[in-house]
């Protein structure tokens, strides 16, 4: 009997740890500042009034480097952006110089900032990674993608374009 109440505290504690730490639809976006790999600061709740979307990734994730193509492409996308589409890709705690290397490399012009303490992330309740966020342009989190395969980009495009279509501010 003790041995099930000490199982059923440590599950409650970390339900409220989980719940406290992880981002989900609904729910305020935790705001942020970081720089860009070439030293701008650039911070979260500036975008206001903005489409956002963030994507949590890192140079060694096999799943983030076969995101990354799309999220280029979301970047590029000139009627998204005159539209309202802001596009980061967060990185997880990598130096300045490995991902601008990264980046030459794959030829990737998206903004990329720099987590360089894992904060954002941890605001974010990133488990796993590539974490894909949407936020709504009232600042609010619309989805939430975990991983990459399959029909994520089109799941990912249709949540951008229903978050376009809503009025600005």
């Amino acid at each position: 009997m003790r041995t099930w109440i000490v199982i059923a505290a440590v599950l409650v504690a970390g339900l409220v740890v989980w719940a406290r730490n992880n981002t989900y639809p609904g729910k305020p976006a935790p705001d942020f500042s970081l720089r860009t790999v070439d030293g701008q600061t650039v911070k979260l709740s500036d975008r206001r009034g903005k489409v956002v979307l963030l994507d949590f990734w890192a140079t060694w994730c096999s799943p983030c480097r076969a995101s990354l193509p799309h999220i280029q492409e979301l970047s590029e996308s000139q009627s998204w952006t005159d539209s309202g589409l802001v596009v980061w890709a967060v990185n997880d705690r990598e130096s300045a110089e490995k991902v601008s290397y990264f980046l030459a490399d794959n030829q990737f012009t998206f903004t990329a900032l720099l987590d360089e303490d894992g904060a954002a992330m941890s605001q974010y309740g990133v488990r796993g990674i590539p974490m894909t966020v949407l936020i709504g342009r009232d600042g609010t989190v619309e989805n939430v993608w975990v991983g990459y395969g399959g029909d994520s980009a089109r799941e990912i495009d249709d949540a951008i374009q229903k978050a376009l279509a809503e009025p600005r501010n």
